[in-house]
């Protein structure tokens, strides 16, 4: 996963955006193309109903798929 692709971020306990690149706080409660839906406190509403709270360190691109910001770092 590229580090420029664009996703939402939880790190320090915040809602961090990637744009382009560039990192900026969390404005808006999101939702990404498969229809899973981003809070900007951090809590996911997954496209099947169930919910989660995304934890330090985790990503989420805009298609929905969620990774880890360390296994990023590794394809970079």
């Amino acid at each position: 996963m590229d580090m420029k692709q664009d996703m939402v971020m939880m790190k320090d306990g915040k809602m961090m955006m990637m744009k382009n690149g560039e990192m900026m706080p969390m404005e808006m409660d999101m939702t990404m193309s498969d229809g899973t839906k981003v809070m900007m406190n951090g809590m996911v509403m997954m496209k099947d109903g169930t919910n989660r709270m995304m934890m330090d360190g985790e990503a989420m691109t805009m298609d929905g798929k969620m990774t880890k910001m360390d296994d990023m770092s590794k394809n970079m």
